[in-house]
């Protein structure tokens, strides 16, 4: 079974949800809703596996409706005084994005850093070694944690 994250997560802009998604049994990949095209890009370090299984079983058009609940839900189309349109998602899978070298568990630091990147209006890109990829972005993760608030006291 697959399912998408229960919380889609709006970020600062109103315009692009960040979509943490699990893949069952224990895969955690990333997708990028952008509100204005409808389209959903997906950034997955173990490659095209949970793309295509996502298609296969019909999971992204069940997305979609939920998709479409929660812009109803939350007057999406009112406050922008726009008439309500069929979503008609596309699922675009990225290419060139970091790819770990193991299926041990590195998953989560990938999305994570997926997250950070795009949050932070840096690309996301093909690392030189992916052999360090998860080690680069443990050492950014731990940079970003003590050189902020959020560091233990």
């Amino acid at each position: 079974m697959c399912a998408a994250y229960n919380h889609l997560v709006p970020t600062f802009d109103g315009e692009t949800v960040l979509l943490p998604i699990h893949s069952s049994p224990n895969h955690w990949l990333f997708g990028e809703l952008r509100l204005a095209s409808m389209e959903v890009h997906i950034y997955d370090s173990l490659g095209r596996g949970a793309y295509e299984k996502f298609q296969s079983e019909g999971i992204f058009s069940k997305f979609e409706r939920r998709v479409a609940n929660y812009l109803d839900k939350i007057k999406y189309w009112a406050r922008r005084n726009i008439r309500r349109i069929p979503l008609n998602m596309q699922f675009i899978y990225e290419e060139n994005v970091p790819q770990q070298s193991s299926h041990l568990g590195d998953c989560g630091v990938f999305l994570c850093m997926f997250m950070e990147q795009l949050v932070s209006g840096q690309p996301i890109r093909v690392l030189i070694d992916p052999k360090n990829a998860a080690l680069e972005f443990r050492l950014r993760m731990a940079k970003i944690i003590w050189g902020s608030s959020l560091a233990p006291l």
